[in-house]
């Protein structure tokens, strides 16, 4: 089974994503026992045993694009659809929390805070105040 989640992210927050979606994967599924073994900085392997099985597989990150390719035994192949739209839907939940997160860190600052005096009321004021 071969599958690719493509996104727009680049390497550090492709790599974030993909170990916060393989972190709450391995919470949610932890009675399947899945495991990820980091290779290099790209490359990891990937295990799962599900009904008696042993699934393994691999995951690659690649600029704009995360790969991955399971192995999955005969008769387990009509959970094909399944296993894919469970990391899929992790893998692409976590990557708009990462466009969140850049929305997050790119928004301006607020130059002053929201006061007693601030904003509308200190306009208010200031025409009681100054007639």
């Amino acid at each position: 089974m071969n599958h690719t989640v493509h996104h727009d992210l680049n390497d550090e927050e492709a790599k974030s994503a993909v170990l916060r979606a393989m972190a709450k994967y391995c919470d949610r599924y932890a009675e399947y026992a899945p495991s990820i073994l980091w290779s290099d900085e790209r490359h990891a392997h990937l295990g799962l045993s599900f009904k008696g099985f042993t699934l393994s597989g691999r995951l690659e990150l690649r600029p704009r694009a995360v790969d991955f390719a399971i192995d999955m035994p005969l008769p387990l192949r009509m959970f094909n659809r399944m296993a894919i739209a469970a990391i899929d839907a992790e893998v692409r939940r976590c990557i708009d929390d990462a466009h969140r997160e850049r929305a997050r860190r790119r928004a301006p600052v607020a130059l002053a805070q929201e006061g007693p005096l601030s904003g509308s009321r200190h306009a208010e004021r200031q025409r009681h105040d100054h007639p």
